[in-house]
């Protein structure tokens, strides 16, 4: 900008200014000086006649003049009330002046103009401001949050040891970088324009960046802020992406574990109504002539669907942790062996089943229907995911150190599953273990598979995780404990023995009329003798009354006013010692609650078959019991 003498307009002005008792001066728009007072004109500002002063801001740098021109702007357009900016200015001495821009526009000339005032910050001896300096970069090193220093166009001109790590440098300069890096990832919603507009506008500035380091796109809090000395900025930049992660993971496990809860409240209540199905079904039957071919078969295809409806409430209840597992030590590689030989004979063979497991792997605990199952169930995935044909590959290898469900790291064995099909996008993949989730075609699938393989794990107090790539194939991974104890088994139903000609009396109770009513109809067809109570309080009363006649009690579990195991530890105090038989919908938490009470209680699982129902109230008969 040139000089120009003082107009009369100006001299009018300096005037007014001078009436203030500090430096000032009146700027327009463009950064024009129109107008400066005698204080400002004899050295305490500028130290340069008002003649040289007038139209020109020469004395500040070029940063400086920007970051002025920005805040007038500001002040004139009511974008914000003020303006701060410290600028040096070279005499014959150094000296530092704090400038404020006031918001007082008025129209001079014909255009709006702005005060000026100023305020020497100069500190002669330089002790306090090297102390402070001194303090400001003990705590820049120091700090374990990355931190760097941004000039007023955003380039980095200073970092410190954390913000070299974070950025994967070692060089204590940190060159051609800026603002914007910390941006450099997709999926925010700021831009790091945006971020530095509201930085220079509001003089601070927090929200969420993203930087790409190596391979890998790293979550960034980071707060700024503006003119930490003249022109220089402060960013702050904390990595919070493990954070981030573990916050989802826990979300995600509070979101399955509700799931959970309520997916096994409708498979028990399934379960009763199944049980009806079955048992009047199996009566049906039971009552038909055999020359009634075709009436006989339709009742089978309703005992079918039914036995199928519970292989369904069977998934539900493993994905809520509360099936039945026969858990002992288990070979993997048996395991892996057998379900290879059921798969080259199930899947297409366009598809190649190779197996891999590790050297004298150690014994798993484990049920080993359940873990075949899980692979089962992966294989079919696998397949229908791999429709032009591929690769499933099913390794087993031994981990001495993993995070366990815990938290703590210690040894698991691994099953892993890859195929090469066509993968899974994040989206999928953030819902890949909810009951009813299927990202195939309508009766094409019940999307209970993983719902259920998620459960089992749980149950094998395992880990599970899934890596996918769309277009490049799935692996599964499932880490299972080591069989470090002996867990005695359960009798599978397949055991139990069925004997005709019964006469004993057996006290029913089950709160839901209709499978009482079944139950009851079909032990009276075996010769039976049936009393029946609504509830463990009812059935209290019948056995104080007529609990010489009571060969056997069989009880449901979950019932109002009181319960199974309440009615069972009540029998046992008042010394009744006929056997108990449990029947549950619940069979996990059931086994694990009567084993306290007493390990000789049988359980029989609902829904139960007319079959199940009068082989295991023969066989707790038969073998009878003394509670202990």
């Amino acid at each position: 900008m040139t000089s120009r003498a003082m107009p009369p307009l100006a001299a009018l002005l300096g005037g007014v200014l001078d009436a203030l008792t500090g430096p000032g001066v009146l700027l327009d728009r463009t950064g024009m000086v129109v107008a400066t007072n005698r204080t400002a004109a004899a050295g305490m500002m500028f130290e340069r006649p008002i003649a040289e002063i007038l139209g020109s801001l020469a004395t500040l740098d070029a940063d400086a003049t920007a970051l002025a021109l920005a805040g007038i702007h500001a002040v004139l357009d009511d974008v914000q009330r003020a303006f701060s900016l410290e600028f040096a200015v070279q005499v014959d001495r150094p000296q530092r002046w704090e400038l404020r821009v006031t918001g007082i526009p008025a129209d001079v000339g014909g255009g709006a103009v702005v005060h000026v005032a100023a305020m020497s910050i100069a500190d002669t001896d330089g002790v306090t401001e090297r102390r402070h300096d001194t303090s400001f970069r003990s705590i820049f090193s120091a700090s374990l949050d990355a931190m760097v220093i941004a000039d007023a166009r955003g380039k980095v001109i200073s970092s410190n040891p954390a913000a070299r790590r974070l950025l994967g440098r070692n060089e204590p300069g940190v060159t051609a970088m800026d603002f914007a890096q910390f941006f450099s990832a997709g999926g925010r919603t700021t831009s790091a324009a945006d971020a530095w507009q509201k930085l220079m506008l509001d003089g601070q500035w927090r929200g969420e960046g993203r930087l790409v380091v190596g391979d890998s796109v790293r979550v960034l809090d980071v707060a700024a802020s503006a003119h930490i000395t003249p022109g220089r900025h402060l960013v702050t930049i904390r990595d919070v992406t493990e954070s981030q992660q573990m916050e989802a993971q826990l979300r995600q496990a509070q979101k399955m574990e509700a799931i959970g809860l309520l997916t096994g409240g409708m498979a028990h209540d399934f379960n009763n109504l199944l049980t009806v199905v079955l048992a009047n079904a199996d009566l049906v039957l039971e009552s038909l002539p055999p020359e009634m071919e075709e009436l006989r078969d339709e009742v089978g295809q309703m005992i079918q669907a039914a036995t199928r409806g519970s292989e369904m409430v069977k998934k539900l209840l493993a994905f809520s942790r509360r099936e039945s597992l026969e858990r002992r030590p288990v070979s993997l590689e048996v395991v892996l062996a057998e379900t290879q030989a059921l798969l080259t004979r199930l899947l297409p063979s366009n598809i190649s089943v190779q197996t891999d497991a590790a050297p004298e792997l150690p014994g798993i605990l484990a049920d080993p229907g359940a873990v075949q199952h899980m692979l089962l169930n992966l294989a079919t995935n696998a397949r229908d995911a791999m429709t032009a044909g591929g690769v499933l590959t099913m390794r087993g290898a031994f981990e001495p150190a993993m995070e366990l469900p815990d938290g703590s790291i210690g040894p698991m064995v691994t099953v892993t599953v890859e195929d090469t099909g066509r993968g899974m996008d994040d989206e999928v993949l953030a819902h890949l273990f909810e009951p009813f989730f299927t990202t195939k075609a309508p009766g094409e699938g019940t999307g209970l598979g993983m719902a259920m393989i998620y459960g089992l794990v749980q149950q094998h107090e395992g880990t599970i995780s899934v890596r996918s790539v769309l277009g490049s194939g799935t692996t599964v991974t499932i880490g299972l404990p080591l069989a470090e104890v002996t867990v005695p088994n359960a009798t599978p139903r397949s055991s139990l023995l069925i004997r005709e000609g019964a006469t004993e009396t057996i006290l029913l109770v089950e709160d839901e009329e209709m499978v009482r009513r079944a139950g009851r109809r079909i032990l009276e067809k075996h010769g039976y003798r049936v009393l029946q109570a609504s509830d463990g309080a009812e059935a209290l009363t019948v056995l104080r009354e007529r609990g010489k006649e009571i060969a056997l009690v069989v009880s449901d579990v979950v019932m109002p006013r009181m319960g199974g195991r309440e009615l069972y530890a009540s029998l046992r105090e008042e010394g009744f010692t006929m056997p108990f038989l449990f029947t549950s919908g619940y069979t996990d938490r059931m086994s694990s609650d009567t084993v306290a009470l007493d390990p000789s209680v049988p359980v029989l699982p609902k829904p139960w078959t007319w079959t199940e129902l009068t082989a295991s109230v023969r066989s707790a008969l038969d073998e009878g019991f003394t509670p202990v």
